[in-house]
């Protein structure tokens, strides 16, 4: 026997309606507002001098809701009953109130406890509004008595069962997305499966509404999104879109790619991952092909390029996510083009462990390069000395923060240089606190500012020895009577900004000068700073342009600015450079850290960084050495034993005072300048150059302190004030600014800068010693 659905008889005409929402609201708030001034009454009113009869009114009102209340309580009607009750009860409590309120001083009971119930009463009534809660139990009534009821079949003619046809019409038809739209042509695939396809018909004339997507359809049919598909039908207007909703299927191809990604290589598991978040709209990387692969046990290697006429962009970080990286430093990046890039991925970062340097890393080559550390592939992270190709030595700049791993290149540098027949001059503006292992094991290392500025005077003066005496020869004969030079200044950025301006405009010009013109003669300059702003560097971008022509070492920065300034000019094409951190966490990604196991105790960094050089950016670190008792014997060992390059006899002449006592006090008081002819020439070479100054003959006359090439230079030159007076004053009807720049010299070496002939000619120009005649034109007053 089958059972049907059929509707309840609605009830009694005379059933009690019920209230609306927003006539439930209005109404519930004037009761609370009426029980507010009636309760207040309760408790204020008996203290009022009233007739008898004004109090007898609130008892009498109590005993008629009683009455009322008693009558209606021979219904049947158990909700009648009820509604009946909760009317009555306000009444019948604050009648209660008021009379204990009377009671209170007849029988000597203190006033404020009936006040108190009054209040509670008030409080009771607001809270709860039994007066409205009557009339909605009567719409609750009226609900409930319109609800279907199961029926037994009266007869024959029975109407015939809901199909799945007419449930899935019924579910489109209640929801409001689907507006005045039908489903038709329903056609279900497998009975007792929830699987069908139909047409979604709009009415005639117009288009099926654009927010009928499928996110919208699973909700009309609480489906997950990905079992609804849509397409538009052939040979029809867009007043029809085809519909399938299938949630078994979805199920089923859900399991199927599962079970092929448990399946797949390797291989198709990266062009997979590729395809799908990388090189997709709102991917990774849109546009960019990953044109060869190789999956090796510890790394992947990945050649990538855009399309052509595009240049390749990529988002590291972004990259990273993609590609399920959570340690961004196991993607290393390398540009080769505007377009390519080689992409390496490691399982674990490569520069973690990283081997102690050997005797034949710091032995320069064939090339003149020496090996520093070893860079993320492997390979050895060389740079250049000497440029056997040019003639010239090599100038460097390392930049990073404190304990990026500055000093530790820079010992790597001196033992090379010792070890490389290289002289080696070394200054540590810190007073020698970071480089003690080099103080005796190089042929001069400065301790403090004073003895650094020393030490530039000297090597200023080596140079101009050399320059006398180069027979007019362009570049350096590296197999000639004199060795190569390499002066390195560690934390030189001290001296560069030191509060003494005197101190500071002399050392940025010495070191500039020594940029500019030393290479030729064989003195190269390697400095390590910690920023790269003009500010640190005695506002002097020479110091910095210069600096980065050889080598430039970019260790971890405290700002992106010194990084982008450092690679300003230089930076490879194509080259994707990304900050190193200051540690490195393995096993520290989310679902360490939610599970409570990530590693707390991360790698530190010092080492680690980008090298620049002959046009490539290499991720590398340097050569680790193990530190005992604040030094590091591995490279004490390395260096001694070696002989030790100094001067020949006439260069040391030459650097004067300084340097025959540089092995005394650090920063002691220096022997005076004198003007005493210094010695001849070189005569000699020995096998480890020449001999030192000490060699001197008995008895010959001690050179004086090396002069001061900056204050020499400013004597013997005019100002610029005096180049502008004397250049205008050949031309009565005035110069144009850009040619009176270029008349004194402007980006030439040698010649002033360009801030500094313009500020030259405001302040002439303020003082009315020039008369501007036009825009940019100027002419004596």
């Amino acid at each position: 026997m089958t059972t049907e659905i059929v509707q309840a008889p609605a009830a009694a005409a005379d059933a009690e309606q019920g209230l609306t929402r927003r006539a439930a609201r209005r109404l519930a708030l004037a009761e609370r507002l009426l029980y507010g001034a009636a309760g207040t009454w309760a408790a204020a009113g008996p203290l009022v001098d009233l007739p008898w009869w004004g109090h007898g009114a609130a008892l009498a009102t109590g005993a008629a809701a009683g009455m009322r209340l008693w009558k209606r309580s021979a219904s049947d009607d158990w909700t009648a009953q009820l509604a009946s009750a909760m009317r009555a009860l306000p009444v019948l409590g604050w009648s209660a109130a008021y009379g204990a309120g009377l009671l209170a001083p007849a029988i000597g009971y203190p006033n404020g406890w009936p006040m108190l119930g009054a209040g509670l009463w008030t409080a009771a009534m607001v809270v709860t509004a039994p007066w409205t809660r009557s009339k909605g139990l009567a719409r609750a009534v009226e609900y409930v008595e319109t609800l279907p009821v199961l029926a037994e079949p009266q007869s024959a003619a029975q109407p015939q069962p809901v199909t799945f046809d007419d449930h899935m019409r019924a579910l489109w038809a209640r929801a409001e997305i689907t507006g005045a739209t039908e489903l038709v042509g329903i056609r279900q695939y497998t009975d007792g499966q929830p699987d069908f396809e139909a047409v979604v018909l709009a009415p005639a004339g117009q288009a099926v509404p654009r927010l009928l997507d499928k996110r919208s359809i699973a909700a009309v049919f609480d489906v997950p999104v990905d079992a609804v598909e849509t397409a538009e039908l052939p040979d029809t207007g867009p007043g029809r879109i085809a519909l399938q909703v299938a949630p078994k299927l979805a199920e089923a191809r859900r399991a199927k790619a599962f079970a092929a990604a448990v399946e797949e290589s390797p291989e198709q598991a990266l062009l997979r991952i590729w395809n799908e978040h990388v090189n997709i709209t709102g991917g990774a990387a849109p546009g960019v092909q990953l044109v060869q692969y190789d999956i090796g046990e510890d790394e992947i290697r990945l050649r990538i390029a855009a399309a052509r006429g595009k240049r390749l962009g990529i988002n590291h970080d972004a990259l990273c996510s993609a590609l399920g990286i959570d340690d961004t430093s196991r993607l290393v990046m390398e540009g080769a083009g505007p377009r390519e890039a080689v992409g390496y991925i490691y399982r674990t970062n490569p520069l973690l462990v990283v081997r102690a340097p050997t005797a034949e890393d710091l032995t320069m080559d064939e090339r003149g390069r020496i090996s520093v550390g070893i860079a993320h592939d492997g390979s050895p992270a060389r740079i250049q000395l000497f440029n056997h190709d040019t003639g010239r030595a090599q100038h460097g700049i390392t930049a990073g923060t404190t304990g990026a791993g500055k000093s530790g290149l820079m010992r790597l540098l001196g033992a090379a240089q010792r070890i490389s027949g290289v002289i080696s001059w070394m200054a540590d503006v810190q007073g020698g606190m970071s480089l003690p292992e080099m103080d005796g094991r190089v042929d001069w290392m400065a301790k403090g500012p004073v003895e650094t500025m020393r030490q530039l005077r000297a090597l200023h003066a080596v140079k101009a020895y050399r320059e006398k005496h180069s027979n007019g020869r362009g570049d350096f004969d590296f197999r000639g009577p004199w060795r190569l030079i390499q002066w390195t200044g560690d934390e030189i950025n001290r001296l560069l900004s030191s509060l003494d301006q005197d101190v500071r405009k002399e050392a940025a010009w010495m070191i500039a000068d020594l940029q500019k013109t030393g290479q030729k003669v064989g003195i190269g300059i390697d400095l390590a700073v910690q920023s790269l702003h003009l500010k640190e560097l005695g506002d002097n971008h020479e110091i910095r342009e210069k600096g980065k022509e050889g080598h430039v070492f970019l260790l971890r920065t405290a700002s992106s600015s010194t990084q982008g300034m450092g690679l300003d000019g230089i930076a490879p094409i194509g080259a994707h450079i990304h900050p190193i951190p200051e540690r490195i966490y393995e096993g520290a990604g989310a679902k360490e850290l939610f599970e409570g196991t990530a590693a707390v105790e991360g790698v530190p960094t010092p080492g680690m960084g980008w090298l620049i050089t002959e046009g490539k950016a290499i991720l590398f670190r340097t050569f680790v050495l193990k530190k005992i008792g604040g030094r590091y014997p591995q490279l004490e060992e390395l260096m001694d034993g070696r002989p030790l390059p100094t001067l020949t006899s006439g260069e040391a002449a030459a650097a004067g005072a300084a340097y025959e006592h540089r092995h005394t006090t650090a920063d002691a008081p220096a022997p005076q300048a004198t003007d005493a002819p210094q010695t001849a020439p070189d005569a000699t070479v020995g096998p480890a150059g020449a001999a030192g100054a000490a060699d001197a003959p008995e008895g010959a006359q001690r050179p004086g302190e090396a002069p001061s090439p900056f204050a020499a230079a400013k004597a013997k030159g005019p100002t610029i004030r005096e180049r502008i007076l004397a250049a205008l004053a050949d031309v009565p009807e005035g110069m144009a600014l850009r040619d009176l720049r270029k008349a004194l010299g402007c980006g030439t070496d040698g010649g002033p800068t360009t801030g500094a002939v313009n500020n030259e000619v405001n302040k002439l120009t303020a003082e009315e010693a020039l008369i501007p005649v036009g825009r940019g034109i100027y002419r004596l007053s």
